[in-house]
């Protein structure tokens, strides 16, 4: 089992595959939007439990799922096996540039996985005058601003949210974030005083943001490597 997971050849393979059923994936959500339509504003895995009573339909997402994880797994075998095997001072960053790509790889694919097992995305409609108790939040409308410029042709807008007891002030392109919840201005109706505020709860972002530092750090001691070597010859990179 080691062997496999060691093997060039199996990264190939699995990559190889992976390619070959996100391209079947892209042909295949077009043709099926009454599924899909969702898939965007709903965490994975919540969205594949609303829709598990069409498996069929799926049955490529979870096989990508799987090949992530076999992915994830032969990339650390071979990072721990490689720096166990050829670690040295004269060639240290020859032998770890790979191996931090790869680490950053995982970092984003662990963030993704946190957000779709435990983050959340909600359009919320709120009258003013209401109080709503949302994911363990008190949410009300304090005011809503309406604001137009004599050189403009359209109506700007913002709110000003409470959120327990909190005023935000909240802009179509300006979100607000309070406890690690991003709360979002969807859109509003002018005559009826009445808004649609987004939630969004992302707790892998942060891994997302570590494993791409990672990856760029990785990238730039392979680069280093390859201008230090004028001759490709004299260059070995790493098989894994």
């Amino acid at each position: 089992m080691l062997r496999f997971f060691l093997s060039i050849k199996t990264s190939l393979w699995l990559t190889g595959i992976s390619i070959v059923i996100f391209l079947i994936g892209s042909v295949y959500i077009p043709r099926n939007l009454d599924v899909f339509s969702g898939i965007n504003e709903t965490p994975l895995f919540k969205w594949l439990s609303q829709n598990a009573g069409d498996l069929d339909k799926l049955l490529w997402i979870y096989i990508l799922l799987v090949l992530m994880l076999l992915i994830c797994i032969n990339m650390f075998v071979c990072a721990i096996d490689t720096i166990m095997r050829k670690i040295s001072w004269k060639v240290l960053v020859e032998v770890l540039s790979p191996q931090i790509l790869h680490i950053g790889v995982m970092f984003v694919l662990f963030g993704h996985l946190i957000s779709a097992s435990t983050g959340y995305k909600q359009d919320i409609p709120m009258d003013m005058n209401t109080t709503l108790a949302i994911k363990g939040f008190n949410v009300s409308i304090h005011n809503i601003e309406f604001l137009k410029k004599q050189d403009e042709d359209s109506t700007r807008w913002r709110i000003h949210l409470k959120i327990n007891d909190n005023l935000h002030l909240l802009e179509p392109a300006r979100p607000s974030f309070y406890k690690g919840v991003g709360f979002f201005a969807r859109s509003v109706e002018q005559k009826k005083m009445r808004i649609i505020i987004g939630m969004v709860y992302d707790p892998g972002v942060l891994w997302e943001i570590i494993g791409a530092v990672v990856f760029v750090i990785g990238a730039f001691g392979i680069f280093y490597l390859r201008f230090r070597y004028n001759d490709k010859e004299d260059f070995k990179w790493q098989k894994a």
